[in-house]
């Protein structure tokens, strides 16, 4: 048995491979679409289901682990920054403020498909000072929200909520956890 992650992201790699688990990349690349007939976390785990069941066609026997990081601040959500104005612009509006980061996983083994979502809390200073040096290091580039929590963004932090993995981009212990479980006998 295989575990395959159905992700290109560097983050969710480095952090199984943190925890020591033996995987393959294989990700499908879907035009995501999060339904907006639908609550927040049942559109992020839709969404997470989608980037995933392909795979698991592919894999039928393994584990496949797919996922989507999302901010939410303002009854909104924040995704990537696609200029460095609107980079400056998602900064700003976080600035002094707690938002939620939420990461929705789909853990698919044999029959089996388990979707959740972790939400974690994140409070920044006042960083209206730092965000043009941020800017200029294109660390926002390709993030939810405009920042890694893990880079030069970790200044920004005033208070965290919940699991960090789960700002980086997968919460790892739970998602083991739920491999254990699927695992298990019936």
């Amino acid at each position: 048995m295989k575990i395959i992650l159905a992700s290109t992201s560097p983050r969710r790699k480095e952090l199984l491979e943190r925890e020591g688990i033996d995987f393959i990349i294989d990700a499908s690349s879907i035009t995501e679409y999060l339904d907006s007939s639908l609550g927040i976390e049942e559109r992020l785990k839709k969404l997470a289901y989608d980037k995933g069941i392909s795979i698991h066609k592919k894999y039928p026997e393994d584990i496949v682990i797919s996922a989507d990081t999302t901010i939410y601040h303002n009854d909104q959500i924040i995704g990537k920054a696609y200029s460095v104005d609107e980079a400056r612009k998602i900064l700003s509006s976080l600035s002094d403020d707690t938002h939620s980061v939420f990461t929705s996983v789909a853990v698919f083994y044999k029959n089996q498909v388990c979707t959740f979502v972790d939400e974690t809390k994140v409070t920044f200073k006042d960083i209206s000072d730092m965000i043009d040096d941020y800017l200029s290091i294109d660390e926002w580039k390709g993030k939810a929200g405009a920042y890694a929590i893990q880079g030069e963004a970790g200044k920004f932090i005033k208070e965290v909520q919940g699991d960090i993995d789960n700002v980086i981009g997968l919460p790892v212990k739970h998602v083991i956890e739920v491999i254990d479980t699927m695992k298990k006998p019936l």
